[in-house]
């Protein structure tokens, strides 16, 4: 009689030991969770402000273009600054979009994948600004000589433009040539391009979901 209690009682201290585990492992992967949803959450606010920024700069400029139509170094410059607007808004809105649609009641494995492809999104987005940045020189020089001259650079000096808009695609093309180079031959240069690329906040979310696989492995 005393050894059928012993084993009941070690089955059912079993069975709590199971139960408090249990609990510890929903508690560790909630607060994981917790962790990876605060460290994005920095990503999303700057993403609504610079999407409704970018929007807010396209309504006023595509306004000034309309009250300027007579005026050809406004209209250049009105124009240009509404594509650069939108341009700004809308690689805040993708950054945005893949941020919310982060599913973390999915499995491990998947959340890192929406992370990973928010990370891709960072990368791409950083080259295109850069590009952008490279042109808008070139753009604000044509609108000078408009203002100033009443004609556009490419009717004054045309092999000067050309040979400008070249040097700034090389300058702005230049980074994401060495970026797909490095990419493919994975060296310590794809790492540091990879870091430099590399957004903390996204690092960090990655870092916490990571944590996950300590208790409850990718079967989440």
């Amino acid at each position: 009689m005393e050894l059928d209690e012993l084993k009941s009682s070690w089955r059912r201290l079993d069975q709590r030991v199971h139960e408090l585990t249990l609990i510890n492992r929903s508690l560790s992967i909630d607060n994981a969770v917790g962790k990876a949803r605060s460290r994005l959450a920095p990503l999303m606010i700057g993403a609504a402000a610079g999407a409704l920024i970018g929007a807010a700069f396209a309504i006023v400029s595509a306004i000034y273009v309309g009250d300027h139509w007579d005026s050809p170094a406004a209209l250049f410059a009105g124009s240009f600054l509404c594509l650069m607007s939108l341009a700004y808004a809308s690689v805040h809105a993708v950054r945005l979009h893949l941020a919310q649609r982060i599913d973390f009641a999915l499995p491990v494995i998947e959340i890192q994948r929406s992370l990973a492809s928010l990370q891709r999104w960072e990368a791409w987005s950083f080259h295109a600004m850069w590009m952008a940045c490279c042109l808008l020189p070139l753009g604000v020089l044509n609108g000078v000589a408009i203002a100033l001259q009443g004609a556009a650079l490419w009717s004054r000096a045309p092999a000067w433009l050309v040979a400008n808009i070249l040097v700034c695609l090389a300058f702005g093309a230049g980074p994401l040539v060495v970026y797909l180079v490095s990419r493919r031959r994975q060296g310590k240069l794809a790492a540091r391009m990879e870091t430099f690329l590399s957004s903390r906040t996204i690092v960090d979310a990655r870092a916490a979901i990571a944590e996950i696989d300590e208790f409850a492995g990718n079967d989440r």
